[in-house]
């Protein structure tokens, strides 16, 4: 029961990203050719990597390592990695946070950016030929460049290689 209200809050998650993207484009300007040009994102750049990104990145690490069995379980991976290309793709254009314009003018943020589209795009393709082989590679690699970005535009989040290096913490009696 809880899975299928996973499902669908992601589901409406992505619906109402897509939608604000939709709509945006309608109120941005032309270019002349019949073609709308989306000049700002709705929502700001955390948003859309906490709620776009993150959670569908972290359910497809976890289901992969835990070896996908049914046709339900491939298809929510699937989806799962449409969200992450959806999202490297959205990273693109500036959204209403404070730096966001900033960062959607600067080529690295960008090549990142790109990069995590076409990671997810390629996870689609591991999800698509049930190779869990495959979808751990994509999963890695979407992992790297994560990483890649927080270290070189938020250093102060943590990655994955330094939580698995964290002290532990004390023990708590009850």
């Amino acid at each position: 029961m809880r899975h299928d209200n996973n499902e669908k809050l992601a589901g409406k998650t992505l619906a109402a990203i897509a939608l604000m993207a939709t709509l945006s484009a309608c109120g941005g300007g032309g270019d002349g050719g019949g073609n709308t040009v989306v000049n700002q994102l709705p929502v700001a750049f955390d948003a859309i990597k906490v709620a776009l990104i993150n959670k569908a990145s972290d359910p497809y690490w976890s289901a992969t390592w835990n070896n996908p069995q049914t046709d339900r379980d491939f298809r929510e991976l699937e989806h799962l990695a449409y969200q992450v290309q959806l999202g490297g793709e959205l990273l693109q254009v500036p959204g209403t946070g404070q730096a966001d314009a900033e960062l959607a003018a600067d080529p690295r943020w960008l090549e990142l950016a790109e990069q995590l589209s076409q990671d997810g795009a390629r996870a689609v393709n591991a999800v698509r030929s049930r190779n869990t082989d495959l979808m751990q590679r994509a999963g890695g690699q979407l992992i790297e460049t994560c990483e890649t970005c927080h270290r070189e535009f938020a250093p102060e989040l943590p990655t994955l290689d330094q939580l698995s290096n964290a002290t532990p913490a004390p023990g708590v009696s009850l």
